[in-house]
Protein backbone atom coordinates (compact mmCIF):
# COMPACT_ATOMS: atom_id res chain seq x y z
CA UNK A 1 0.00 0.00 0.00
CA UNK A 2 1.30 3.24 -0.57
CA UNK A 3 1.69 5.90 1.59
CA UNK A 4 -1.01 8.34 0.06
CA UNK A 5 -3.39 5.11 0.15
CA UNK A 6 -2.05 5.04 4.36
CA UNK A 7 -2.96 8.77 4.72
CA UNK A 8 -5.72 8.33 2.95
CA UNK A 9 -7.47 5.72 5.15
CA UNK A 10 -6.12 7.02 8.32
CA UNK A 11 -7.88 9.79 7.44
CA UNK A 12 -10.80 8.44 6.89
CA UNK A 13 -10.46 6.21 10.00
CA UNK A 14 -9.76 9.18 12.50
CA UNK A 15 -12.71 11.00 11.13
CA UNK A 16 -15.15 8.28 11.68
CA UNK A 17 -13.66 7.74 15.27
CA UNK A 18 -14.33 11.11 16.25
CA UNK A 19 -18.25 11.05 14.65
CA UNK A 20 -18.61 7.62 16.57
CA UNK A 21 -16.80 9.81 19.51
CA UNK A 22 -19.33 12.60 18.94
CA UNK A 23 -22.15 9.81 19.44
CA UNK A 24 -21.67 10.83 23.38
CA UNK A 25 -24.00 14.00 23.25
CA UNK A 26 -26.82 11.66 22.30
CA UNK A 27 -27.08 9.22 25.04
CA UNK A 28 -25.31 9.19 28.38
CA UNK A 29 -24.88 5.40 27.67
CA UNK A 30 -22.66 5.68 25.07
CA UNK A 31 -19.96 7.35 27.32
CA UNK A 32 -18.16 3.77 27.51
CA UNK A 33 -19.59 2.13 24.20
CA UNK A 34 -18.67 4.76 21.41
CA UNK A 35 -14.76 4.62 22.38
CA UNK A 36 -14.93 1.03 22.19
CA UNK A 37 -16.32 1.02 18.74
CA UNK A 38 -14.12 3.70 17.46
CA UNK A 39 -10.93 1.80 18.79
CA UNK A 40 -12.50 -0.86 17.18
CA UNK A 41 -11.81 0.76 13.78
CA UNK A 42 -8.36 0.79 14.42
CA UNK A 43 -8.07 -2.99 13.53
CA UNK A 44 -8.42 -2.03 10.03
CA UNK A 45 -5.18 0.21 9.93
CA UNK A 46 -3.29 -2.51 11.64
CA UNK A 47 -4.01 -4.85 8.99
CA UNK A 48 -3.63 -2.82 6.10
CA UNK A 49 -1.22 -0.14 7.31
CA UNK A 50 0.81 -1.48 10.33
CA UNK A 51 0.92 -0.96 14.10
CA UNK A 52 3.02 2.35 13.66
CA UNK A 53 0.35 3.90 11.34
CA UNK A 54 -2.41 2.53 13.60
CA UNK A 55 -0.35 4.22 16.76
CA UNK A 56 -0.61 7.76 14.28
CA UNK A 57 -4.08 6.94 13.89
CA UNK A 58 -4.67 6.61 17.55
CA UNK A 59 -3.17 9.56 18.66
CA UNK A 60 -5.13 11.31 16.37
CA UNK A 61 -7.98 10.74 17.22
CA UNK A 62 -7.24 10.55 20.92
CA UNK A 63 -6.37 14.58 20.53
CA UNK A 64 -9.12 15.15 18.58
CA UNK A 65 -11.51 13.62 21.05
CA UNK A 66 -9.90 15.15 23.83
CA UNK A 67 -10.31 18.97 22.26
CA UNK A 68 -13.73 18.16 20.32
CA UNK A 69 -15.44 16.05 22.49
CA UNK A 70 -17.48 17.58 25.80
CA UNK A 71 -17.83 14.76 27.46
CA UNK A 72 -13.99 14.29 28.62
CA UNK A 73 -14.73 10.78 30.74
CA UNK A 74 -15.22 9.45 26.95
CA UNK A 75 -12.24 10.98 25.80
CA UNK A 76 -10.08 9.50 28.94
CA UNK A 77 -11.56 6.10 28.32
CA UNK A 78 -10.79 6.26 24.76
CA UNK A 79 -6.88 7.46 25.43
CA UNK A 80 -6.32 5.39 28.79
CA UNK A 81 -8.19 2.30 27.35
CA UNK A 82 -10.20 1.73 24.57
CA UNK A 83 -7.63 3.50 21.29
CA UNK A 84 -5.10 0.87 22.41
CA UNK A 85 -6.32 -2.08 23.57
CA UNK A 86 -7.30 -3.54 20.13
CA UNK A 87 -3.88 -2.87 18.79
CA UNK A 88 -1.86 -3.92 21.46
CA UNK A 89 -4.38 -6.62 21.54
CA UNK A 90 -3.70 -7.26 17.71
CA UNK A 91 -0.11 -7.39 18.49
CA UNK A 92 0.31 -9.61 21.90
CA UNK A 93 -1.73 -11.98 19.30
CA UNK A 94 1.27 -11.73 16.64
CA UNK A 95 3.71 -11.81 18.83
CA UNK A 96 3.17 -13.78 22.14
CA UNK A 97 1.92 -17.49 21.81
CA UNK A 98 1.24 -18.61 25.03
CA UNK A 99 -2.22 -18.18 25.68
CA UNK A 100 -1.88 -17.88 29.31
CA UNK A 101 0.68 -15.43 29.35
CA UNK A 102 -0.85 -12.71 26.86
CA UNK A 103 -3.89 -13.04 28.85
CA UNK A 104 -1.73 -11.74 31.99
CA UNK A 105 -0.75 -9.11 30.36
CA UNK A 106 -4.13 -8.47 28.52
CA UNK A 107 -5.82 -8.14 32.32
CA UNK A 108 -2.79 -6.32 33.74
CA UNK A 109 -2.98 -3.37 31.03
CA UNK A 110 -6.79 -3.32 31.44
CA UNK A 111 -7.13 -3.10 35.45
CA UNK A 112 -3.55 -0.47 35.17
CA UNK A 113 -5.52 1.35 32.14
CA UNK A 114 -9.08 1.47 34.12
CA UNK A 115 -7.53 2.60 37.38
CA UNK A 116 -5.20 5.02 35.69
CA UNK A 117 -8.50 6.88 33.53
CA UNK A 118 -11.16 6.99 37.11
CA UNK A 119 -8.48 8.58 38.81
CA UNK A 120 -7.37 11.09 35.59
CA UNK A 121 -11.66 11.44 35.46
CA UNK A 122 -11.93 11.85 39.24
CA UNK A 123 -8.48 14.03 40.19
CA UNK A 124 -8.43 16.80 37.03
CA UNK A 125 -11.75 16.42 35.82
CA UNK A 126 -14.15 15.71 38.78
CA UNK A 127 -16.01 13.21 37.76
CA UNK A 128 -17.44 11.87 40.95
CA UNK A 129 -17.63 7.94 41.55
CA UNK A 130 -18.60 8.11 44.79
CA UNK A 131 -21.49 5.54 43.96
CA UNK A 132 -18.91 3.13 43.60
CA UNK A 133 -17.20 3.72 47.08
CA UNK A 134 -20.40 4.51 48.95
CA UNK A 135 -21.50 1.10 48.75
CA UNK A 136 -18.09 -0.84 50.65
CA UNK A 137 -15.55 -3.05 49.25
CA UNK A 138 -17.65 -5.93 48.31
CA UNK A 139 -19.07 -3.60 45.42
CA UNK A 140 -15.81 -2.68 44.11
CA UNK A 141 -14.87 -6.23 44.07
CA UNK A 142 -17.51 -7.36 42.33
CA UNK A 143 -17.68 -3.92 39.77
CA UNK A 144 -13.90 -5.36 38.94
CA UNK A 145 -14.66 -8.63 38.59
CA UNK A 146 -17.56 -7.43 36.29
CA UNK A 147 -15.11 -5.32 34.87
CA UNK A 148 -12.70 -8.14 34.29
CA UNK A 149 -15.81 -10.35 32.68
CA UNK A 150 -16.80 -7.33 30.19
CA UNK A 151 -12.80 -7.22 29.05
CA UNK A 152 -12.42 -10.69 28.34
CA UNK A 153 -15.56 -10.42 25.95
CA UNK A 154 -14.35 -7.38 24.37
CA UNK A 155 -11.21 -9.24 23.77
CA UNK A 156 -12.66 -12.11 22.27
CA UNK A 157 -15.32 -9.61 19.66
CA UNK A 158 -12.01 -7.87 18.32
CA UNK A 159 -10.43 -11.08 17.54
CA UNK A 160 -14.21 -12.32 16.08
CA UNK A 161 -13.76 -9.44 13.88
CA UNK A 162 -10.40 -9.61 13.12
CA UNK A 163 -11.29 -13.19 11.63
CA UNK A 164 -14.44 -11.84 9.98
CA UNK A 165 -12.24 -8.68 8.37
CA UNK A 166 -9.95 -10.89 6.74
CA UNK A 167 -12.09 -13.78 5.55
CA UNK A 168 -15.32 -11.86 4.53
CA UNK A 169 -14.56 -7.58 4.25
CA UNK A 170 -10.45 -7.65 3.35
CA UNK A 171 -10.88 -8.30 -0.34
CA UNK A 172 -13.59 -6.34 -1.12
CA UNK A 173 -11.79 -3.69 0.73
CA UNK A 174 -9.37 -3.37 -1.05
CA UNK A 175 -11.27 -4.12 -4.49
CA UNK A 176 -13.10 -1.20 -3.37
CA UNK A 177 -10.07 1.14 -2.35
CA UNK A 178 -7.93 -0.24 -5.31
CA UNK A 179 -5.36 -1.87 -3.26
CA UNK A 180 -3.11 -4.46 -3.89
Amino acid sequence: MRQSSKAALGGIISALSVVIMLCTYISPFLVYTAPAFAGILLMVIVKEAGYKWALGNYACVSLLSFFIIADKEAAVFYIMLFGNYPVLSMFLGDKIRNTAFRFLIKFTVFNASVLLAVFLCSYFFGISYDDLYNEGYVYLIVFAVLLNILMLIYDILIGRLIVLYVKKIQSKFRKLFNIR
